[in-house]
């Protein structure tokens, strides 16, 4: 072997090829000490491995190259890995040598379907491990610039999209390796759907109703075990016990069309699909039963990677305090201080998200700052908001013709461009956390490590580990810098009840440098607000409260009411009580039933309502309730996927949803301006994120709001806790 380092470089290549091709290559050595019996016997590579990864040469069409260049996680050529790709013995050297398994290029992927939903046929062909494996049908397949027809790629097949369904079948059968004749493959293309499930489903699709349908899929049983107990409990209190018939309705009127989806683990005996949203199998499917398309789900949309905008259109002018804080944010942008942090502080409902835009899209237009800005925010909802005010922005006073892209990183969107003028990137923390700090993948973001400006939505998050962290990436370290990128956090206003040390650490974070001084008339946040109710900015406030739950040691065990007591201590500095007791509060039917009470007797037919629910239980529950009394309502919580919420959220919008009942989401982040009722039914210590939830209702006519906003409040107590609820610290707002 010796030998290797010696040759020419042509004869290197053609000796690498001939140890390649011998089997003895790869077969392992045995190192022992003849003479020491008592050390162990080790296996190991033969030496010909390391002499090949140290001198070995790759001839490939671009030449002859150091076989070295084709190893590692990035190789430095990916030529010479294509070449040992189609090795005769590529088994052997991938294993060999740990060669990196090249990532495809894909163009014009479609949505990932589950294998099995396309060919049923299949399932009892493929082993179990392809169970859970989705096809992926493209325009194009590129593998180390060599087109392929499919690959098997992160389990999921990606297939050039033919005409030919054989054709296609066949081609996922190879990049699966099964060897099916022609005859298996036209069996998998004919498969039916057995004959007795067949029979099953055309039973339930005579019935007249989708209550009765609903009700043979899954059963009486099932359906009082999935439905939410409080639910149960409020419905059956008169004491007479629900029919099957009664709890179906009581199914559909919790779940609506997602019902079929919410009981699919019990329909096995029906060949349900393995994949609800709105895919074609779920259509055959719900169709089959008799279900209208609906039933199937909510097909995933996917927002595109970016856009890019023109200028200019029309938006309503800037009140004025809104563009003294514009200006202040263009005079940081100069650079013409030491400073280059600030933080803007206005109250929900105000517009802090079109001030901060607005001042960045006049410096980019103005030739005032000319780099890229990198806007991060926490959630999918936020961070669309501010895709939504760019676009409106900059089509409002952008410069003619000049483009300003708006990429989006979240939400497993491809990598952003790489522009660094006039460029936006709207990220998640998460995400940026995940890529910037990650070494194998931070170097495909290094033009956004460049950006000039950073943009901190919900500032008063941006004290995290996780965002300090990504800072420090980009960057911005503890110790202000002459050179750093310009940092702007955006907050609402600081109400109190909120926690000093936090507050002054968020301040220093951006240089206690307050970019909505003088703004308003008076600093003080009850009068910020006053202000701008007066202005018609924001909404007056009118107000009920409800009488809740009282959670006292007369109620419960000993061993119960201790316990009760521990959890209380551990959430005493905490916005919201524990999850435990929340539940305790949620299971009272008498309070659910005077929350339903309250809507009837307080909010007329037209007037949008948010309700903010006690628990995930009690968001469905109360959802079913109103829908009972043909209030048409929806629940929302952290467990509806995404797509569901956004088509709630707009149908809500829209008029064409009354009541959107949520647990755990939209404090912040979400936008429904003609929001006219909002009922706090959550027990809420924190004054700031109190206000938070119902500033949700408070944008006032001026902003696209109303004149005024009800608020329903829920008074729970809490015996023994020594904290107060966050809406008694606000009587100044309905006084």
């Amino acid at each position: 072997l010796e030998i290797l380092k010696q040759l020419s470089v042509e004869a290197q290549a053609d000796y690498t090829e001939s140890l390649l091709s011998l089997d003895i290559t790869y077969e392992e050595w045995t190192m022992r000490h003849d003479t020491q019996s008592g050390y162990p016997a080790l296996r190991c590579d033969s030496p010909a491995i390391g002499m090949i990864r140290n001198y070995g040469k790759i001839r490939t069409t671009d030449g002859i190259v150091q076989f070295s260049d084709a190893l590692g996680p990035h190789p430095k050529n990916t030529v010479a890995l294509g070449t040992l790709m189609k090795h005769r013995q590529a088994g052997r050297i991938k294993k060999a040598f740990e060669l990196m398994q090249p990532i495809p290029e894909f163009v014009g992927e479609e949505d990932a379907v589950p294998l099995f939903d396309i060919w049923p046929g299949l399932e009892s062909i493929l082993p179990a491990e392809y169970e859970y494996y989705q096809l992926v049908r493209c325009e194009a397949i590129v593998v180390l610039e060599e087109p392929q027809e499919s690959v098997n790629f992160e389990s999921s097949v990606y297939v050039v999209a033919v005409e030919d369904e054989l054709r296609q079948l066949q081609s996922v059968a190879n990049v699966l390796e099964l060897e099916l004749s022609d005859s298996q493959l036209k069996n998998v293309l004919e498969y039916t759907t057995k004959r007795d499930i067949e029979k099953k489903r055309a039973e339930i699709k005579r019935c007249s109703t989708d209550a009765e349908r609903l009700l043979k899929c899954v059963g009486e049983e099932i359906l009082r075990s999935e439905l939410p107990t409080s639910l149960c409990n409020v419905l059956e209190s008169g004491g007479i016990a629900l029919s099957g018939i009664q709890l179906s309705y009581a199914a559909i009127a919790t779940y609506h069309t997602d019902s079929l989806n919410e009981f699919s683990h019990y329909l096995d005996h029906l060949g349900p699909p393995r994949r609800w949203s709105g895919s074609g199998r779920a259509l055959e499917f719900v169709y089959s039963l008799g279900f209208d398309p609906e039933w199937a789900g909510e097909r995933k949309k996917k927002r595109d990677p970016y856009l890019e905008v023109i200028g200019s259109h029309s938006l309503p002018p800037l009140h004025d305090y809104q563009q003294r804080i514009v200006d202040n944010i263009k005079s940081l942008l100069k650079g013409r201080k030491k400073l280059r942090r600030g933080m803007m502080s206005m109250p929900t409902g105000s517009g802090k998200t079109r001030v901060a835009v607005q001042a960045i899209a006049e410096a980019i237009r103005d030739d005032v700052y000319t780099d890229g800005v990198l806007w991060v925010a926490d959630r999918d909802e936020i961070c669309e908001q501010a895709v939504e005010a760019w676009h409106q922005v900059w089509t409002s006073i952008g410069r003619g013709g000049q483009r300003l892209r708006i990429s989006r990183m979240w939400a497993s969107q491809p990598n952003p461009l790489p522009k660094e003028k006039f460029h936006v990137v709207v990220a998640t923390i998460q995400t940026l956390h995940s890529k910037l700090t990650n070494p194998k993948l931070s170097k495909s973001y290094e033009f956004i490590k460049k950006f000039k400006l950073v943009v901190f939505d919900e500032a008063h998050r941006s004290i995290s580990s996780t965002s300090t962290n990504v800072m420090e990436e980009i960057g911005l370290t503890r110790y202000q810098k002459e050179d750093e990128p310009f940092l702007l956090g955006l907050t609402a206003t600081p109400y109190r009840g909120h926690d000093e040390a936090e507050t002054f650490r968020l301040t220093r974070r951006y240089s206690s440098n307050r970019l909505d001084r003088n703004a308003f008339a008076s600093e003080d946040p009850v009068a910020i607000v006053q202000e701008l109710q007066l202005m018609g900015v924001l909404a007056e406030a009118d107000h009920e409260l409800i009488a809740g739950e009282v959670i006292s040691e007369d109620k419960y065990s000993e061993g119960d009411w201790k316990e009760i007591q521990e959890e209380l201590k551990a959430a005493s500095k905490l916005p919201w009580l524990p999850q435990s007791i929340a539940n305790r509060i949620a299971e009272s039917s008498d309070r659910t039933k005077r929350i339903i009470e309250a809507y009837e007797k307080h909010v007329e037919q037209d007037w949008p309502t948010l309700i903010f629910a006690t628990s995930v239980e009690h968001s469905k529950t109360l959802a079913a309730l109103l829908n009972m009394k043909g209030i048409t309502s929806r629940s929302v919580s952290g467990y509806t996927s995404p797509a569901t919420r956004r088509k709630i959220v707009e149908e809500f919008r829209n008029g064409n949803i009354q009541v959107l009942v949520n647990y755990g989401v939209f404090a912040e982040g979400f936008d429904a301006p003609k929001t006219r009722v909002i009922i706090v039914a959550r027990p809420v210590y924190s004054p700031n994120l109190y206000f938070q939830m119902i500033g949700r209702g408070l944008r006032g006519v001026k902003n696209g709001g109303n004149d005024r906003c009800l608020i329903i409040n829920v008074e729970d107590n809490i015996e023994s806790f020594q904290q107060d609820l966050a809406f008694s610290e606000l009587d100044w707002l309905w006084a």
